[in-house]
């Protein structure tokens, strides 16, 4: 070995149950300069270290930080010396940092996966750590002084109620936990659904506004054609609710009947775990304004219903050469007549063409309201996008747009097994073949999906460990399609799903069973296996004698039966099918017939055999078409035996003048293999 070649310095790294732990060490020399790391997350590290003196530190999430061994510094830790020889250490016992640790779960039972976990020092109030569980729901907060804990998230298609730790509505109240380096364990914590506020904004002369908005807590909705606003998911405890019309026709203001410029003057609301607080009212008054100075711009907005378009955003884009570079020059919003007004296109400096978009702003990924269909965005012109867009100039004149509606598909998705998939899904995708979107199943295995624009679609359900399916009960292929128009549900689009593989086509084995040749297994077709691992077995019996999805035919298997076996993994279950059993495996046939109208006359040579040991049954077919599938149609002309390598095949019916395909079957008896043998024949009358 070289003088001063590294050698390697391993160890392990473990907490004081003995368990691997993950993080890092690092090895310094004399003179404090790092000269090897290694992470892991098994606890097992290498460095390859010259000859010398060195100290090693401990690094890790979730553990305190020390230098070999048990040392609170470099200057105290122990020397590891390296002398041309490699060396393990001692497992390393590091200690963990005190810890919390617990489950968040719905009122259902079930683990709240992504939900937040935030620790606040339980003197100061400071936000020290936050956690998002695990799919088992599962926290670890760290901290070295004692918490209050907060706890929020998503379940079921909605926001859960947040709580303070041990069902606390506020910080102060919360109970205070100490953590340790066992780890404090405070249990299962439930979240319950959040609360809802609801109530009205009218006029102050009491007409119902659409489309005015009200928020607390960050949440917010928009009112209906009635003027009614239901926010859901709202955390506990006060709440401060605005109001405001983002049209711009009335001034916002706070609960209850509060300026908007006076927060601390705003009446709070105060909602509970899950309750629905209702009668939260606003009357909001006119905004005083000036008539427009000149219009360049107007007209009325639509969508292809009917249906006056209400509080949609009105956006103008100028035209630059490169449309990439367009930006937004001016916009407004439809009143509550529909209508909109433009009055400063012809105080754009520099620009005097114009592109125009209409759309429903923030709320263009989804219906306004609940039970309400999508609108499409459409451009000047009812063009469906900026490059097909008619310009427009700031001369006055009128623009009224058409918005199309979409249409909706609703169902329910299930299980075979009884009850519903977890994590239930429906996706849709169009006559082009590109998917179109999709939507979860709700927590009663129900869907509603209202974005779909008018055509034709094929449906597709799955969920966690089943096997996925296109509607009606089809593969892909098969799939049926259904037609979506605006503003109409298609109802009754469900799907009851399988937790097992099978087969839909069953296997079958390619080519004859003949002493020389190969032969094949074909997997059929299954209910899934686009991500499946397809593996094949030969049988002879119960016998495995090949794992190969092709079989060369040897001398040792002559008399016996072949059969194929497909197994179809698809990671969470498998299935598996059987072929037909193969006839006897014997040596290849040779017919040679001489055919009249009437009747074939056979010669059937086996080679290594001799004429007298040939014996065979034979059935005559004519191919007179195609099958659907791709296979042969056959009409059957006769059968006859074979004794002695000949024999003869009289025809129910007489062939014709011309030339016939004939398919000779032959069932083969002692060595003689069995086969279908294809020949072309053409009679003269």
């Amino acid at each position: 070995m070289p003088a001063n070649a590294a050698v390697m310095v391993s160890g392990s790294v473990v907490d004081a149950n003995g368990n691997y732990v993950e993080g890092s060490v690092r090895a310094v020399d004399g003179s404090g300069l790092t000269v090897a790391v290694d992470s892991f997350s098994n606890g097992a590290f290498d460095l390859p270290l010259n000859d010398g003196a060195y100290k090693l530190e401990f690094s890790g999430f979730d553990f305190t930080g020390e230098w070999y061994r048990d040392k609170a510094d470099q200057a105290t830790a122990d020397v590891v010396t390296v002398a041309g020889v490699a060396q393990t250490l001692p497992a390393w016992t590091v200690d963990r940092l005190p810890h919390v640790t617990g489950v968040v779960q719905d009122t259902l039972g079930k683990p709240v996966d992504g939900a937040f976990v935030q620790a606040y020092d339980a003197s100061t109030g400071d936000e020290l750590d936050s956690f998002t569980t695990d799919a088992d729901g599962g926290f670890r907060i760290t901290s070295v002084n004692a918490v209050k804990l907060r706890f929020s998230g998503y379940a079921n298609g909605g926001s859960l109620a947040t709580e303070y730790y041990n069902d606390k509505a506020t910080l102060p109240a919360a109970e205070p936990v100490v953590p340790t380096a066992a780890g404090t364990s405070v249990g299962v914590v439930t979240l319950a659904p959040g609360g809802s506020i609801t109530g009205r904004i009218t006029s102050d002369a009491g007409v119902p506004l659409h489309r005015a908005r009200a928020c607390a807590g960050g949440r917010c909705d928009w009112t209906d054609a009635s003027g009614i606003y239901l926010i859901e998911g709202v955390d506990t405890g006060d709440q401060v609710v605005s109001f405001s019309d983002p049209i711009g026709e009335y001034v916002s203001e706070y609960y209850n009947n509060v300026p908007i410029t006076n927060f601390a003057g705003a009446t709070r609301v105060t909602v509970g775990v899950g309750q629905a607080v209702g009668g939260i009212d606003a009357a909001l008054a006119p905004v005083t304004t000036a008539p427009p100075n000149g219009v360049d711009l107007s007209g009325t907005v639509r969508d292809e219903l009917g249906t006056i378009g209400v509080g949609y955003l009105v956006e103008v884009y100028d035209t630059p050469a490169d449309p990439d570079a367009r930006k937004v020059v001016a916009t407004t919003y439809s009143n509550r007549a529909g209508q909109y007004v433009l009055t400063e296109l012809d105080r754009i400096g520099g620009e005097t063409e114009f592109k125009v978009e209409v759309s429903d702003g923030d709320e263009s990924s989804g219906p306004r309201e609940e039970g309400d269909f999508l609108r499409r965005p459409t451009w000047s012109g009812n063009k469906l996008d900026y490059q097909t867009a008619a310009v427009v100039t700031a001369a006055p004149r009128t623009l009224d747009f058409t918005l199309p509606v979409a249409g909706g598909v609703s169902g329910s998705v299930t299980s075979d097994g009884g009850g519903l998939p977890e994590s239930g899904f429906v996706s849709f995708r169009n006559s082009d073949l590109q998917d179109a979107g999709s939507t979860a199943t709700e927590t009663d295995g129900t869907y509603d999906d209202r974005t779909l624009w008018a055509g034709d679609y094929t449906v597709r359900f799955g969920g966690t460990n089943h096997v996925p399916e296109w509607w009606k009960n089809a593969l892909p292929e098969d799939a049926t399609t259904i037609t979506v128009k605006p503003g109409q549900m298609t109802t009754g689009i469900s799907a009851s799903l399988s937790k097992e593989i099978t087969a839909v086509e069953r296997p079958e084995v390619t080519g004859n069973a003949w002493v020389g040749k190969t032969v094949g297994i074909d997997a059929g077709r299954w209910n899934t296996q686009a991500n499946s691992r397809i593996s094949y077995e030969w049988l002879v019996g119960t016998t495995v004698v090949a794992t190969t999805p092709t079989l060369k035919v040897t001398k040792s298997l002559l008399g016996k039966k072949l059969t194929g076996r497909v197994t179809n993994d698809a990671g969470f279950a498998q299935g598996q099918a059987i072929t037909k059993t193969t006839a006897k495996v014997g040596f290849k046939p040779k017919v040679k017939a001489r055919i009249t109208g009437r009747s074939a006359a056979i010669t059937l040579k086996v080679k290594p055999l001799k004429a007298k040991k040939v014996k065979a049954t034979i059935t005559v077919f004519e191919i007179v078409g195609v099958k659907k599938n791709g296979d042969d149609k056959l009409k059957k002309l006769g059968k006859g035996k074979i004794t002695k390598g000949a024999g003869v095949v009289r025809f129910k019916k007489s062939l014709g003048k011309g030339k016939h395909k004939l398919v000779f079957s032959v069932k083969g008896k002692g060595k003689v293999g069995s086969g279908d043998i294809q020949k072309k024949v053409k009679l003269k009358r």
